[in-house]
């Protein structure tokens, strides 16, 4: 007896082999053989591509239909699509879509619009208390699948500016303690900070 999953992995595996289809068609192929039961690793041996791959593919199945088809279109190209997935919110995903010109729709802009309330990891503040304690403070990051790096944005602002404070705080105390009479803390340090404390 064919079960659904053994008939959409036969379909699948006739439109690889015998035809070039589309890749959008393809991750949304791999969406439904999971969702109907199938794990990413048994995807991945079945039809010769790392696990990796096949999460990747996952992930690009879960966009927005509108991306999708977008993408399948050509209104898009790879690079864009995988920039809509760095968020699950499809509606946030179509809204940043028809937001943005048609003629300026780069990964860039995309991903800079779909993280704009977000920090990146690479901001001086996540650089000064290190990405690992943030983390490990219970601190949530939100990483791109795409991007090599994996840096991420920090969706925990206020959890960052504690652990910068005091980080801060225990250097102030160490500068104290070996016998500086005046240490202010600054969060931001400006030209006007300097000037005061030239003043001081």
């Amino acid at each position: 007896m064919v079960t659904n999953a053994d008939a959409g992995e036969i379909s699948l595996a006739e439109n690889v082999v015998r035809v070039a289809m589309h890749p959008a068609d393809q991750f949304e192929a791999f969406r439904d053989l999971v969702d109907r039961g199938l794990s990413a690793d048994a995807v991945a041996l079945r039809f010769g591509v790392s696990e990796a791959v096949v999460i990747k593919r996952l992930k690009l199945g879960r966009l927005s239909p509108v991306i999708l088809e977008a993408y399948r279109n050509g209104d898009i190209d790879l690079e864009a699509a995988q920039a809509f997935a760095i968020s699950d919110d499809h509606a946030a995903q179509e809204r940043v879509f028809g937001d943005l010109p048609e003629w300026n729709r780069s990964a860039r802009l995309i991903r800079s619009a779909l993280t704009e309330d977000e920090i990146s990891a690479s901001d001086k503040r996540v650089q000064f208390v290190g990405l690992d304690i943030y983390e490990n403070a219970g601190g949530l990051v939100r990483r791109d699948l795409f991007d090599d790096s994996h840096s991420g944005t920090i969706l925990d602002p206020v959890l960052l500016d504690r652990l910068v404070t005091e980080k801060l705080i225990a250097i102030a105390d160490g500068l104290r303690a070996e016998g500086w009479g005046w240490v202010e803390i600054c969060l931001l340090y400006t030209s006007d900070a300097a000037d005061d404390s030239l003043r001081v």
